[in-house]
C-alpha cells in the first residue's frame, strides 16, 4: 500500500470529525434517569467515546510519523491542535464516568436500621443526582463539539497548504504522490454519516 498523503490525512481526520459530531449529537440528546437506566446508557457512549480516543491517537501517531506531512509548514501546530482535541475526548469520556459516579445506585446504606420509608429516600437519591448527572453530560458534550471543531481546523490547513503545491507539483514533474491513495489514512474505518453539532 502505497504511504498516506496529507491530503489523505485530511480525508480521514474529516471522517474522524463526524464521527465526533454524531457522538456529541448521541450525548447532547441523552435524557438520564438516576439508576439502571443511566448506568445502561452511559456504558454504551463511554465505550465509544473510548474507541474514538483510540482511533484519534492511532490518526496522531501516523501523522507525527510521516515524513511527508512533518515536512510541510505548519505541521508541529496541527500536531497539538490533535492533541488537543485528544486531550478533549478523554475529558469527555472522563466526564461520563464521573456522571456514572453520581448516578443513584440501588442498594440499602450501612447499618441495620431499615430505611423509614424507601420509596421517598430513593426519589431524594435521584433527586440530588440528576442535576449532577446532566451537568457532566453536558461538559462531556462540550469537550466532543471542540474536539470536532478541531479536527476540522487541521483538516481545512492540510488542504489549503498542500493541495496547491501537489497541483504544481504534478504539472512539473512526476509527483511523489502518483500511486494510488489507500482509501483511509489509518487502520480504524470510520462512518461518514452526516450529523452536525447543533448550536447552543
Amino acid at each position: 500500500m502505497a504511504n498516506p498523503t496529507p491530503l489523505d490525512y485530511a480525508e480521514t481526520l474529516r471522517a474522524l470529525a463526524r464521527a465526533l459530531e454524531q457522538q456529541y449529537v448521541r450525548v447532547r440528546g441523552t435524557k438520564l434517569e438516576p439508576g439502571l437506566d443511566a448506568q445502561q446508557q452511559l456504558g454504551p457512549l463511554l465505550r465509544s467515546t473510548f474507541s474514538l480516543a483510540e482511533t484519534l491517537v492511532d490518526e496522531l501517531t501516523a501523522m507525527s510519523s510521516s515524513t511527508a506531512f512533518t515536512s510541510t509548514p505548519g505541521s508541529r501546530q496541527s500536531l497539538n491542535t490533535l492533541a488537543s482535541a485528544l486531550a478533549g475526548v478523554t475529558d469527555a469520556a472522563a466526564e461520563l464516568g464521573f456522571a456514572l459516579g453520581e448516578n443513584a445506585h440501588p442498594g440499602r446504606p450501612m447499618g441495620e436500621a431499615p430505611d423509614p420509608s424507601p420509596d421517598r429516600v430513593w426519589k431524594a437519591i435521584c433527586d440530588n443526582a440528576r442535576p449532577l448527572m446532566e451537568e457532566h453530560l453536558h461538559n462531556a458534550a462540550h469537550q466532543l463539539e471542540l474536539a470536532s471543531i478541531s479536527c476540522h481546523y487541521v483538516a481545512a490547513a492540510i488542504e489549503r497548504s498542500s493541495a496547491p503545491a501537489e497541483r504544481q507539483s504534478s504539472r512539473v514533474r512526476p509527483s511523489a504522490f502518483a500511486s494510488p491513495a489507500p482509501a483511509s489514512a489509518s487502520s480504524a474505518a470510520l462512518p461518514a454519516q452526516p450529523g452536525s453539532p447543533r448550536s447552543r
